[in-house]
């Protein structure tokens, strides 16, 4: 059984700690999952504000840019003029392709240069022009024709006719533009039919001059939003541009020092829960093992205690029943029979008195008298127990007690003094054993001074002397009579009636005991 109770309080101890350690480590992560939440919570207010402003400006730099290049594409030129109004600055240039080949207005040398050099680009335009969704096919990328993979795309690609003799012309009205991007290009485009085929004409976007300028109109808590194009898996709301507003890892949170602030009192606590939760675990722990040792020494006190008594009295009673033993004998038997039975019940009464005491119970009698009536009454058992025992007592009354009047516990009290007695009958070692009782009145208090001239109390012994089961070198290792209960059921008994009982000096001429008790009204 003890040794299932000793691995349910370890289980126990340690779900305990687990428990604590578990909300330390809560209480320490938890300003920072907060403030994550409200970074969180601010980037999407700051984004529904700044999505509103940012969507007016790209839809009106964008229509800006398509109004210049208006519904007649002019195609069968061999140069043609910058549209009105030039380009922005985001814009890299303008561009047309028809069948003569990819064509840039007068000042747009270097954009028709650099597509020129790049063919996937000229080719996705062309494919784009007769159907929108038609792939980008990178040859650069050793991405080669198969007719698994590609047949949809020759399927949808209608190719010009270079032997026409019709002079070029368009045949209809262009298309709605679109946007595409192949590998951060960003490009903006239309069709348009043509008595040669499709062609398409539109401009080319530099995504990072865009996304300055469109920077400005979010919102400033957003210390580090990203405007880019979308990746695999996004959705963009900068319509009809491929491209994402997001609000960056940087958020400015005003509040964020009350916050800290509000937090670091939580978190404080939690830990200081943590800790107290165990501190208070080792200390229950502490407090069982020195249950479990007190338990244990009070069983073996109490079984020596016990065993001696019992071995003289199943000794004696065997010689006095044999008839061999003179008158004398038998008297004396008798009397050490006697004495040890008043031993033992005093033993019992010492036990049962501190049961009651631990378990709350009192007796809740009370005697009242003149201290000078009652008291005297008591001295003379007290004194009747020293001197059956070789202790010479005195005791003296204050006279002013003749005047008061107590209102107590008289057995409490006779206990008490009685444990006293025999401590100082236990440990007499002077040559003429000595103890003296002295009363005074001191305020609404009536002291009574135990003193003894024995040998005193160890310094060790001091701290732990009204500690219950509590025994001195000397009574363990001389095998002194006790369970070490005596002095521990006194303090008990005293206060229980109101009063209190100190170790009031003690040196190598002896010891004093002060009791104090409430004077009646």
């Amino acid at each position: 059984m003890k040794k299932k109770l000793t691995a349910i309080l370890i289980l126990f101890s340690l779900l305990v700690v687990g428990a604590a350690l578990w909300q330390a480590h809560e209480a320490a992560t938890l300003e920072e999952r907060l403030l994550q939440i409200d970074r969180q919570s601010q980037a999407n207010r700051l984004l529904e504000l700044s999505l509103p402003r940012v969507q007016a400006e790209v839809t009106r730099l964008m229509n800006a840019e398509r109004n210049k290049l208006g519904n007649k594409p002019p195609i069968g030129l061999m140069y043609y003029n910058m549209p009105e109004g030039g380009k922005a600055d985001f814009n890299k240039g303008f561009f047309m392709l028809t069948s003569q080949g990819i064509q840039c207005p007068q000042g747009d040398e270097a954009l028709l240069e650099w597509l020129n050099k790049t063919p996937i680009i000229v080719d996705a335009i062309r494919r784009k022009a007769f159907n929108p969704n038609a792939p980008i096919i990178d040859t650069d990328k050793n991405i080669k024709y198969d007719p698994e993979v590609h047949k949809a795309v020759i399927s949808v690609y209608q190719g010009y006719d270079p032997n026409s003799d019709e002079p070029l012309k368009l045949t209809g009205p262009p298309a709605p533009f679109f946007t595409w991007f192949y590998e951060g290009l960003l490009v903006c485009q239309r069709s348009f039919p043509t008595t040669h085929g499709y062609g398409a004409d539109g401009f080319v976007i530099d995504t990072a001059k865009i996304a300055e300028r469109l920077q400005p109109l979010v919102e400033p808590g957003l210390e580090a939003p990203e405007i880019r194009l979308i990746q695999r898996g996004e959705i963009s709301n900068l319509s009809p541009l491929p491209m994402i507003l997001k609000p960056g890892n940087k958020i400015n949170l005003p509040d964020s020092a009350q916050r800290e602030s509000a937090l670091q009192g939580t978190v404080a606590s939690a830990w200081l829960i943590s800790i107290l939760s165990i501190i208070i675990l080792f200390g229950l722990l502490a407090f069982y093992a020195r249950l479990e040792r007190r338990r244990s020494d009070f069983v073996s006190a109490v079984t020596h205690e016990l065993r001696t008594p019992l071995t003289s009295f199943n000794l004696y009673t065997e010689m006095l029943m044999s008839g061999k033993l003179t008158e004398a004998q038998v008297a004396e038997y008798h009397e050490t029979l006697y004495n040890e039975s008043r031993r033992l019940g005093h033993l019992v009464e010492n036990v049962l008195s501190f049961a009651k005491l631990t378990r709350g119970k009192v007796r809740g009698r009370q005697d009242v008298g003149a201290c000078s009536k009652l008291l005297p009454t008591l001295f003379a058992k007290i004194k009747e127990r020293l001197q059956k025992n070789g202790v010479n007592f005195h005791y003296t009354l204050d006279p002013r007690t003749t005047l008061i009047t107590l209102r107590t516990d008289l057995l409490s009290v006779e206990q008490i003094l009685t444990n006293l007695a025999d401590n100082s009958i236990k440990y007499a070692e002077a040559e003429h054993p000595e103890v003296n009782i002295n009363v005074l009145q001191t305020h609404r208090v009536l002291s009574i001074r135990f003193s003894d001239n024995g040998p005193g109390i160890p310094v060790e012994l001091q701290k732990s002397l009204f500690r219950p089961f509590s025994r001195s070198a000397r009574s363990e290792n001389g095998r002194k009579p006790g369970v070490g209960l005596g002095l521990a059921l006194s303090r008990d008994l005293a206060r229980s009636i109101g009063g209190e009982l100190t170790l009031e000096k003690t040196d190598n001429k002896g010891s004093t005991f002060l009791l104090t008790l409430p004077l009646g009204e």
